[in-house]
């Protein structure tokens, strides 16, 4: 754990991302934010890749500051610029008022996500 103090962010930047078979299971991307994001900033996440062909099947589990992908490796295709795109997605998203934000996007959080 870093002494930094970790506080909620609605636009989390990425840190680093690891693509390859992890202990956290066999088809897993991981993604280490700068910030631990907001409960806003994980339903649209979700929405985001519930809706994304090209990430059909994913879950996402946010644990801190580090988000699962699980059921995304590189070999399925080139999927890392597409993650990113849809982490930004998720941050400009958090700023839009709720009349604006897709109702499947009001997911309530999963326990794997808190």
């Amino acid at each position: 754990m870093s002494a930094y103090p970790q506080f909620l962010a609605a636009t989390p930047r990425v840190t680093r991302m690891e693509m390859a078979d992890l202990y956290a299971g066999d088809a897993t991307t991981v993604v280490q934010l700068d910030a631990i994001p907001c409960d806003i900033w994980i339903q649209n996440l979700q929405g985001l890749v519930s809706r994304s062909p090209e990430l059909a099947g994913t879950r996402v589990e946010v644990e801190g500051s580090w988000v699962h992908f699980i059921g995304v490796r590189k070999a399925r295709g080139p999927v890392a610029a597409h993650l990113l795109d849809v982490i930004a997605a998720a941050g400009k998203m958090a700023y839009a008022s709720a009349t604006v934000r897709p109702t499947a996007f009001s997911v309530s959080p999963t326990p794997a996500m808190q």
